[in-house]
């Protein structure tokens, strides 16, 4: 077996989404717009770090290069005392003009596209906006290399939405058209486990951790 294919079995990768931002909050499209999270879901960053620091080690933890996601990834890293690394293909999908507009500004702007991303999202070919199925590669190529790693037990990704479904997809080896039929709270942890026959979805969108939470 060659070197790059020996890894430890399972690998943990649990995928989480960044905390809400104020553009989450007022349905804002924000692509790669480089916003924090809002003050109130530091705690929420929190939880997720303490839902975590007793993860199997040793730990990696992986980031968007994006402030939302590094913001949510920051207590965890300090937490491990590890580094943060960041990958840019963990980043959100780049929405080209739809960036920073209103969902209701661009359902007025782009009525028929708007509604085939709300209906068929898979079909959606907008000029300078990304696709998803160019998403989707470019999550599964980062996501192959991290079943591929043979230094850690467990690695943490903190990512965006359209990523973790892509994750999904790429854990259950299907394709873009999945991308409405799964939820994605901010800051639910995802688990998969990936293993030398293939990786397995363990846990999806789960949010028990967080204050307040009924789960």
């Amino acid at each position: 077996m060659r070197q790059h294919l020996v890894m430890r079995d399972p690998l943990v990768i649990h995928v989480v989404r960044h905390g809400r931002t104020r553009s989450n909050r007022v349905g804002l499209v924000m692509g790669w717009a480089d916003e924090s999270i809002e003050p109130d879901q530091h705690d929420a960053a929190d939880a997720v770090a303490a839902r975590l620091a007793a993860a199997p080690a040793p730990v990696r933890v992986v980031s968007s290069p994006l402030a939302r996601a590094r913001d949510t990834a920051a207590p965890l890293a300090a937490a491990l005392s590890v580094d943060l690394e960041t990958d840019a293909r963990l980043g959100e999908l780049y929405q080209g003009p739809w960036q920073g507009l209103a969902e209701s500004e661009v359902a007025r702007r782009w009525p028929l596209e708007w509604s085939v991303w709300r209906t068929a999202p898979e079909t959606l070919d907008l000029d300078g906006r990304e696709t998803l199925t160019a998403l989707y590669a470019r999550v599964a190529d980062a996501f192959d290399d991290l079943m591929r790693s043979s230094d850690a037990a467990t690695v943490v990704v903190f990512t965006h939405d359209a990523v973790v479904r892509a994750a999904v997809a790429w854990t259950l080896r299907v394709g873009p058209a999945t991308y409405r039929h799964i939820d994605v709270a901010n800051c639910s942890i995802t688990t998969i486990h990936a293993s030398t026959s293939g990786p397995r979805l363990v846990a999806l969108n789960d949010t028990s951790h967080l204050p307040g939470s009924d789960r």
